[in-house]
C-alpha cells in the first residue's frame, strides 16, 4: 500500500496519491467484510502499481449470487470514499478532494464492466452469464482505443476465459447443488444498474467541480535538456540586455566604436 503511495507519488504528488490509494483500500476492505460476512474466507488486500489491488479468495462462494455479493462489497466501499471525498470538499472547497473523488469514482465505475477480473463480472454472474460476453467486447474496445493500457488486466482476462465458457455451455454461473434463485437474479440486477447509474452521475458532478477548483492533479514530467545549439542562440535574458546597455552609455565618446 505504501509502495503505491509512493510510485504515484513520483508523478501526481503526496497528498493526490495518499487519498487515492486510501479510496482503492477501502473498495477491498469492502470484498473482505461481506466475504467474511458470508464466512469465505480471503487474503489482505494485494496493492499493484497501475493496476491497482486485488484480493484472493481461499474458497468459492456457495453460489453465483455469493459471488455477486462478494463482488459488489468492493465498489459500494469504493463509493462510500468518494461520496467522503466530495463530502470534504463540500465542507472545505479544496479541489483535491474533488479531484480525489472522481478518479475513485471512475475506478469503481471502471470495475462495473461486466467481465472478470473485474467486480462488474462477478455480479452479472447471478445475472446471466451471457452478460460476460458484453464485457468482454468493452474490455476488447478499451485495449484498441488504448483507454486500458494494463497488460496485466489482459492476461488474467485471458486465464479466466476457461470459467467463461464453461458457465456460458451450462447456462448459469452456479457451480453446486446451491442454485441462485430468480428473484436473487433480479435484485442483483437492479442493484447493478443502480450502482452503475449512480457512480456515473456523482463522477461527472465530481468531474466538474475538480475542473472549476483547479483541483485535478498535473501529471509531473522531468525537464528537456537543452542542446548546445539552442542555449546559443536563445535570447539574453533582459536584464542581461539593460545591464549591457547601462555600461555602454556610461563609456566616454571616445571610446565608443
Amino acid at each position: 500500500m505504501i509502495l503505491s503511495m509512493w510510485f504515484y507519488s513520483t508523478r501526481y504528488g503526496w497528498p493526490f496519491s495518499a487519498l487515492f490509494v486510501i479510496g482503492i483500500f477501502v473498495h477491498e476492505i469492502g470484498h473482505v467484510v461481506v466475504a467474511a460476512a458470508l464466512r469465505v474466507p480471503v487474503s489482505a488486500p494485494v496493492f499493484i502499481p497501475y493496476f491497482g489491488a486485488l484480493i484472493l479468495q481461499k474458497k468459492l462462494a456457495k453460489n453465483a449470487w455469493g459471488e455477486a455479493l462478494i463482488g459488489i462489497g468492493g465498489p459500494i466501499g469504493g463509493t462510500i470514499a468518494g461520496l467522503i471525498y466530495l463530502g470534504i470538499y463540500a465542507f472545505t472547497g479544496n479541489g483535491l478532494f474533488a479531484a480525489v473523488a472522481y478518479f475513485t469514482f471512475f475506478i469503481n465505475l471502471f470495475n462495473m464492466v461486466p467481465m472478470f477480473p473485474l467486480d462488474g463480472g462477478r455480479i452479472v454472474g447471478a445475472v446471466s452469464p451471457y452478460l460476460w460476453l458484453v464485457g468482454m467486447v468493452l474490455l476488447l474496445v478499451g485495449f484498441v482505443t488504448r483507454i486500458i493500457t494494463s497488460p496485466l488486466i489482459l492476461v488474467i482476462v485471458i486465464l479466466t476465459i476457461p470459467q467463461v465458457w464453461t458457465a456460458l455451455k451450462r447456462g448459469t454461473a452456479d457451480r453446486g447443488f446451491v442454485v441462485t434463485t430468480q428473484t436473487q437474479r433480479v435484485i442483483m440486477g437492479i442493484a447493478y444498474i443502480g450502482l452503475s447509474m449512480f457512480l456515473f452521475v456523482v463522477m461527472a458532478i465530481s468531474a466538474y467541480l475538480a475542473r472549476e477548483s483547479g483541483g485535478m492533479p498535473i501529471r509531473r514530467s522531468r525537464p528537456k535538456p537543452q542542446s548546445v545549439a539552442s542555449l546559443q542562440t536563445s535570447p539574453a535574458p533582459y536584464s542581461v540586455v539593460r545591464r549591457s546597455v547601462e555600461l555602454e552609455a556610461d563609456q566616454p565618446a571616445h571610446a565608443r566604436p
